[in-house]
């Protein structure tokens, strides 16, 4: 893999931590610093299929934030007012909307007991 390819994702993640974490610069700071942080630890890599990976793995991280984070400020009436942006992953929430009990995995009605009962 090319060094362009590891500075391409490097600099991609440090775009996505601008996009998530804007108007907040003490996160914002915090977030560029761990993935700084976490390239100089690959920079020694010299096996092809690490570079692969980290290189992968930074791309998802960058694509996650981008897509996943979303900021909130608490208003003065106790309310959260989320900002959302052009890039953020919107569910359609079908599954929650169905009320059907296969949708709601191995522990759907299971009944529970407290510690006291045994």
């Amino acid at each position: 893999m090319s060094k362009n390819l590891a500075l391409q994702a490097y600099r991609n993640a440090l775009r996505a931590t601008r996009v998530a974490f804007n108007g907040d610069q003490v996160v914002l700071h915090a977030a560029r610093t761990r993935v700084r942080e976490g390239f100089e630890s690959n920079r020694a890599l010299s096996d092809e299929a690490e570079i692969t990976k980290a290189v992968t793995e930074l791309n998802e991280v960058a694509r996650f934030l981008v897509k996943n984070i979303v900021q909130g400020e608490q208003e003065k009436d106790g309310r959260y007012f989320l900002k959302f942006h052009d890039k953020t992953e919107l569910g359609s929430n079908e599954s929650i909307k169905q009320s059907n009990r296969a949708n709601m995995g191995s522990l759907a009605g299971v009944k529970v007991r407290k510690c006291s009962d045994n």
